[in-house]
């Protein structure tokens, strides 16, 4: 799965009974920091989780919203074609151990990086989708 790699993937796990591809996901947002050596890819998440916590449910959350930070970048290509983030996210490890991560659809990501971590995980009440 996309998460497995990734340091921090524990609550994922907990979240969902089979975490879903990431697949015509909303891009929030694709962070540039630290003169490029770290970047940050915030999405919503397009299934709701299997077993939300207690205060989720009791607020009726109804999104799941994911930060992923990668470090030690050595490459990015980043293009967009409209003002509505969507895309496929596909996260793999390659041969050498690094994370390559793409993004595909109305926004297109090309990202190589030494090390990945899901930072946060939260839910919320999204009206937008």
């Amino acid at each position: 799965m996309w998460y497995s790699n990734l340091e921090g993937n524990r609550f994922i796990s907990n979240l969902y009974n089979e975490a879903p591809s990431l697949l015509d996901v909303r891009i929030v947002a694709v962070k540039i920091e630290d003169e490029g050596k770290k970047i940050s890819i915030h999405f919503n998440i397009s299934k709701f989780a299997d077993n939300p916590p207690k205060k989720w449910k009791d607020l009726n959350y109804n999104t799941v919203f994911v930060q992923l930070d990668f470090f030690d970048i050595q490459e990015l290509t980043l293009k967009s074609s409209i003002d509505k983030y969507r895309g496929d996210i596909n996260i793999e490890l390659d041969k050498d151990g690094k994370f390559n991560i793409n993004i595909s659809g109305s926004v297109c990501m090309s990202l190589k990086a030494d090390y990945g971590i899901i930072q946060s995980v939260s839910g919320y009440i999204d009206t937008i989708e």
